[in-house]
């Protein structure tokens, strides 16, 4: 009985752990979402920033496997490629150490007052959200303490059964048997946070000794790779490279560090004098210098994981590529990449409406031909991201991106709707019994200019290059509607004077209708962008 108590308590302990670090990832994802994408941004321009990016961003997300999974993602879509993700690579091997530093301190009841006053924060204000954030980093903080301290009292009757401590003694002596336990564990428990952070907790029972704490989380670090090397299938040999390449990195890590495991806890026991400090630091030490070491190597890794999995790279063309769902663990740029390939497609409609120009005023047969494949193109892109878009969950997303995930899904709609009149106009001047009058083509014309006009504002406004004023828009918008009741009134003027027996202008209105919607589908377009 007194057996399953302690072990109740000890994975009692481990589960809380597990849910609260989980709930301080998806609160940190929804806090960093702009700086995410910064951060990855700037992670293209040299070995060392990639490195930071890698640290920061698993310390943001509180998962190297999530960093990696977003990788795999970015360099399946073509984001990224296999060199820059490497580097991304080893900075998350740092990255993940830092959470063991966090929880390696003793803090004994003071979790109590995280948990209090970030509970009091997020009541609240439910309506600010940077105080309601707060508020939840400090209870997630709280809580993540909390189960440091359950999982430290459930192990401190283990020092009581010698059996086990001699066993869990073996690991030092026998270095392999740790490091295979470590790997299990992580491999189940699918985070290498949790291996390690139970790990401190059972040394500050003094349960679990230096040098066995030093294999434990060795093997912690294969076993967080298991997960990715599982999601590379059916990715391109690109992704495959970059799940593979954390499994390489971490075997090579292993494989140098295992020889000198003695010398390296004489080394860290002089960095602190608690043994859970020292178990945090040999993490950070190991993990640092693993990953400095093999920054200079990545061309080699490179080529040994071209070698194991040959074949060319493939050439990221459809413009959908980009909407990978390993991206997903991290909605915010999900939503990014959302983002980029509604432009894309916004870009797309706004050449088909040159075409359609093309096509109408100078008789273009190729430009309309052009403009039935670019309508499939959009049309593909609509229903992808539709579904993607679905897909993101709004419960990991700030209230801005919110919004714009609101404003992204509405304006799918109207631009997908606009390749749809365009083409509407290419169907228009491909039928040889319709003919316009010159008064007619010149009217059809202005309309037409200020129709693409609008959309440009659109794509202006999609693409962020400048702050698009709504009173602008609302002019053009409001001058277009008026043109188009002169102008009907100007053909219906037509009409009577020929009584409308020739058949001349007889699409007119149908033209002018399908012109007008360009214009209102824009405006919505921007209107849509123009408060985020």
């Amino acid at each position: 009985m007194e057996t399953a108590t302690l072990a109740c308590k000890i994975l009692g302990g481990l589960v809380l752990f597990m849910f609260s670090i989980s709930m301080l990832s998806d609160t940190m994802k929804r806090v960093a979402s702009i700086r995410l994408k910064i951060i990855l941004e700037k992670a293209t321009t040299s070995p060392l920033r990639g490195i930071f990016a890698g640290t920061m961003v698993t310390f943001l997300v509180q998962s190297s496997s999530v960093t990696v999974l977003l990788l795999l993602g970015l360099v399946n879509a073509g984001v990224m490629n296999l060199n820059q993700a490497i580097y991304v690579i080893l900075g998350s091997e740092i990255g993940t150490t830092i959470t063991a530093q966090i929880v390696a301190f003793k803090i004994t009841v003071f979790f109590f007052p995280l948990i209090i006053v970030g509970f009091i924060l997020r009541a609240t204000f439910p309506a600010r959200e940077d105080i309601r954030n707060i508020g939840e980093l400090l209870f997630c903080l709280g809580m993540v303490f909390l189960s440091m301290k359950i999982m430290s009292d459930g192990a401190k009757p283990l020092k009581d059964y010698p059996l086990l401590i001699d066993v869990i003694g073996q690991f030092g002596s026998f270095p392999l048997y740790g490091i295979l336990i470590g790997t299990i564990f992580t491999t189940i428990t699918s985070s290498s946070s949790a291996t390690t952070s139970l790990v401190i907790a059972m040394s500050m029972e003094g349960v679990v000794g230096l040098t066995s704490g030093i294999t434990l989380i060795i093997g912690a670090n294969i076993g967080t790779c298991v997960l990715e090397l599982v999601a590379i299938v059916g990715t391109n040999n690109s992704a495959k490279r970059t799940g593979m390449a954390q499994f390489f990195i971490n075997l090579l890590g292993a494989l140098l560090i295992y020889p000198f495991i003695s010398p390296f806890s004489e080394l860290i026991a002089s960095t602190a004098n608690d043994i859970p400090r020292q178990i945090a630091n040999a993490h950070t030490v190991f993990n640092v210098t693993v990953s400095f070491i093999l920054l200079p190597f990545t061309s080699a890794l490179i080529f040994i994981l071209k070698k194991i999995i040959p074949g060319e790279d493939i050439n990221v063309t459809d413009t959908s590529r980009g909407l990978d769902n390993n991206i997903l663990k991290v909605p915010a740029l999900a939503l990014y990449q959302a983002e980029e390939e509604v432009r894309k497609m916004a870009s797309l409609t706004q050449e088909m409406l040159k075409l359609a120009r093309a096509a109408f005023f100078a008789d273009d047969i190729k430009a309309g031909k052009t403009i039935i494949e670019y309508e499939k193109t959009v049309d593909a892109i609509h229903n992808r991201l539709s579904d993607y878009m679905s897909k993101i969950s709004m419960l990991l997303l700030s209230d801005r991106d919110i919004s714009k995930k609101r404003a992204i899904a509405h304006s799918l709609t109207d631009i997908e709707r606009v390749a749809d009149l365009a083409e509407n106009l290419a169907e228009y001047a491909k039928q040889k019994e319709i003919v316009f009058s010159e008064p007619a083509k010149r009217e059809l014309e202005k309309i037409f200019d200020n129709a693409v006009d609008l959309y440009g504002a659109a794509v202006l406004a999609l693409k962020r290059k400048h702050k698009t004023l709504m009173t602008d828009v609302t002019q053009v918008e409001d001058r277009n509607d008026s043109l188009e009741r002169e102008y009907r009134k100007k053909h219906y003027g037509r009409l009577e004077q020929t009584k409308g027996t020739t058949g001349l202008d007889a699409f007119y209105p149908s033209v002018l209708r399908d012109l007008e919607r360009i214009g209102d589908h824009s405006y919505n377009i921007v209107e849509h962008f123009n408060d985020l």
